[in-house]
């Protein structure tokens, strides 16, 4: 391990460096073209080892995190609001955790020691999680589990906090743009694995099957071994890493500086005379404090000050891996013969961001500063907030059209009922205020019932057996709604209601629901048939069958299916037609067989509609939260670094990460609460707090302050000791060049 270095010896504007001994470089590519391609993206060796550790780091993270929802509701068996909740939590605490990370870095063991101590403490929590997905007489170990994301939460939050300022470290005094560039190639880093994890993970989960079940120990142990390369490829760049000290009480001493300005300000305000006012407030601890402790402060209260606006975007930009992973399972997901999976399209996100991020820093921003438009972070910042409420208010507009095609629940006190006549006679009935005609072999719409018992007037019609008007009493004792079923008793030729409750489970995924209703005009009714039903592709399935009597709800294959009766011994009769089941339908399948003939029926009914609505209506969503994220996300880290004191970064990037972990509360609670029943209201709600939060924002954001980039902690290169002495003198002097004669900084406060 190189030794580590002092933050006193770090150049300064126009100072001389110190040079460690020696700095092994990495083996070159072809020559000239690793240091030419270096050059260009104005990145390091070191800052380049940083990029390739967060991209498998990241493979661990959204690996995990991409099919946690589902393994929460289908392996543990957990109900969605519970799922999304503890998603959200884990989200939450993965994020908090960045304090503890910052903690140690700044104050402790410095950054380089933090994330190889924590990495251990995240390999091994990708560890007891795999290995607990292993089913056992039990199932899945839902202690393991918590027991596995507590700590991957502790790793990769305490490692998030510390591994881009740490990246960053290792550019040295460069320009803003260099700043800007490394952010920029972290970022896609990041997204391209996050893209990879979230389209491969969930294929591995699903169509790899190990347990006869979903294969959770697989996917899972993926992001392990990604989490073990990670860990090597970091302790490999050891070599060409500038490591600093941690800066220890300076923290402190900040926290000291801030209680005796605020003690003097207040002693100043009290006084009589109230002579020799300060600039700013924090000026009043100039008597006990250096200046440097001063200015920190003031940066850092200056950038923090944003800071309890954003987490409303994190709860809006979060909900992808749960409320819209949820969304996209109630969504015909089949685009031409490919299937796509629910947790699969998370990945849309990533991808949108690996496109657009180029076209945003090659060609969008450089137009937009030519007209002196987009140049301020918080300008970009504001429009990506922005851009998240738009997203949300699509995401209500395609919940409303899922919605559409669902059952919704009837009113307090009332029920559905529908009726089916399997008589062979037109039926006029009256019941509840309705009046009804029925044809033979038919089903009725849905109506709403009172949950009690009333009149069904049955009235027959054309029948070639003469039947009286019945009069018979109906109770409706459950809001689940049901189907009366009307037969004629073929040795009475009487008429027989029998009413059957409906489905009242949800669909499992990638199936539909079948009840089988045979109207058989045979002599025997007591003597159990076999249904043969044959769904493409080759999915056959036997259904026991009692003639007039409906059978019980089956799940099956969903496909164009065709169906066969099992007539004298072994022998199926064919049943003329096909049914075609969809993914999430809910159906009665009505079959028909004259006395003594071979001639088969079969009439298909739609209990409840199948998933109706295209999942490709969840791209513009998608598209749009991607932009908001390069524009608010992006540039906020960008932001974070660049405007907190050099000794203090990571405990602001800690902030930064904190507000994504107060997004993923707000969910937590808003989930747990429960108030809102409706979820494309809730998706409505979120858009217009998300509006009136950018509101607030874009204001607080006129009075920002801009600091130029804090370079005295920066290590430089012997190489670049000449050029890089006059441009740092002249950058500390200078604004960054987002700050020009459009926003000249304004008062102190």
């Amino acid at each position: 391990m190189p030794a580590y270095e002092n933050l006193d010896d770090h150049s300064i504007a126009g100072s001389s460096s110190v040079e460690p001994d020696s700095k092994p470089e990495l083996p070159k590519v072809s020559g000239r073209a690793w240091g030419r391609l270096l050059k260009l993206c104005d990145l390091s060796n070191a800052a380049v080892f940083i990029v390739i550790t967060e991209f498998f780091e990241k493979i661990t993270y959204f690996g995990v995190r991409a099919i946690l929802v589902l393994y929460f509701t289908k392996a543990l068996t957990l109900s969605e609001s519970k799922a999304t909740s503890l998603f959200h939590v884990f989200i939450f605490l993965s994020t908090s955790f960045t304090i503890v990370g910052a903690f140690l870095s700044d104050f402790c063991f410095g950054r380089y020691r933090s994330i190889l101590m924590l990495s251990v403490v995240y390999l091994i929590g990708t560890i007891v999680l795999s290995v607990t997905a292993i089913p056992g007489e039990m199932g899945q170990s839902v202690v393991g589990a918590f027991i596995g994301l507590f700590l991957i939460s502790l790793g990769s939050g305490g490692i998030r906090s510390s591994m881009s300022p740490f990246g960053a470290d290792q550019i040295g005094g460069k320009e803003e743009k260099g700043y800007r560039m490394y952010f920029s190639f972290f970022y896609f880093s990041m997204n391209l694995a996050a893209l990879l994890a979230g389209i491969t993970i969930p294929i591995l989960r699903e169509d790899v099957q190990c347990y006869d079940t979903d294969c959770y120990p697989l996917a899972f142990g993926v992001p392990a071994i990604a989490m073990l390369l990670a860990f090597v490829i970091f302790a490999l760049g050891t070599s060409v890493y500038k490591i600093y000290p941690p800066t220890g009480n300076l923290f402190c001493k900040l926290l000291c500086a801030t209680a005796s300005a605020i003690t003097n300000k207040i002693k100043w305000y009290m006084s009589k005379k109230k002579e020799g006012g300060k600039e700013h407030w924090l000026d009043w601890a100039d008597q006990k404090y250096e200046k440097e402790i001063i200015n920190d402060a003031k940066r850092l209260y200056n950038v923090l000050a944003l800071y309890p606006l954003l987490p409303m975007y994190w709860a809006l930009y979060e909900q992808q891996g749960s409320r819209w992973t949820l969304q996209a399972q109630e969504m015909d997901r089949n685009v031409g013969s490919i299937k796509l999976k629910p947790d699969q399209l998370q990945s849309l996100n990533v991808l949108f961001v690996l496109l657009l991020l180029p076209l945003f820093e090659g060609f969008v921003y450089p137009q937009f500063e030519k007209r002196k438009l987009l140049i301020q972070p918080v300008t970009r910042m504001s429009i990506g907030m922005i851009g998240a409420a738009v997203a949300f208010c699509i995401t209500g507009i395609v919940q409303v059209q899922i919605q559409k095609w669902q059952v919704s629940p009837p009113p307090n006190g009332m029920t559905g009922l529908k009726i089916f006549n399997g008589a062979p006679c037109q039926f006029s009935i009256d019941f509840f205020k309705n009046h009804i005609t029925m044809d033979p072999q038919m089903f009725s719409d849905s109506y709403l019932v009172p949950i009690d018992t009333f009149m069904f007037h049955i009235v027959p019609v054309n029948c070639t057996v003469p039947q009286r008007p019945l009069d018979i009493n109906v109770t409706m004792d459950s809001e689940t709604s049901s189907t009366l079923f009307m037969v004629r008793d073929s040795k009475t030729s009487e008429l027989i209601l029998k009413q059957i409750p409906d489905n009242s489970v949800k669909v499992l995924d990638n199936s539909a629901l079948v009840r089988i209703f045979p109207v058989l005009e045979i002599p025997d009714t007591s003597s159990n048939k076999s249904l043969r039903l044959t769904c493409e592709p080759d999915a056959g399935k036997d259904l026991e069958v009692r003639p007039f009597d409906p059978s019980l709800y089956t799940p099956v294959r969903p496909g164009r299916c065709s169906l066969q009766l099992s007539g004298v011994g072994p022998s199926f009769l064919h049943v003329e037609g096909e049914v075609e089941l969809k993914d999430g339908g809910v159906y009665t399948i009505a079959v028909y067989q004259a006395n003594h003939t071979d001639n088969v029926t079969v009439q298909l009914n739609i209990d409840n509609w199948p998933k109706t609505v295209s999942v490709l209506w969840q791209i513009p969503q998608y598209l749009v939260i991607s932009m908001s994220e390069i524009l608010f996300a992006v540039t906020g880290l960008h932001l974070a670094y660049t405007q907190a004191p050099s000794s203090m970064r990571s405990v602001v990037m800690a902030v930064w990460l904190l507000t994504i972990g107060v997004g993923n509360l707000i969910v937590v609670l808003i989930a747990e609460i429960a108030i809102i029943k409706d979820q494309a209201v809730e998706f409505f709600v979120f858009a217009l707090l998300m509006a009136l939060i950018s509101l607030i924002f874009i204001i607080t954001a006129r009075f920002y302050k801009y600091h130029p980039i804090d370079t005295k902690g920066d290590y430089h290169h012997e190489a670049d000791k000449e050029t890089e002495s006059d441009s740092l003198s002249s950058e500390v002097k200078a604004p960054p060049s987002y700050t020009g004669e459009e926003n000249k900084p304004q008062a102190n406060r």
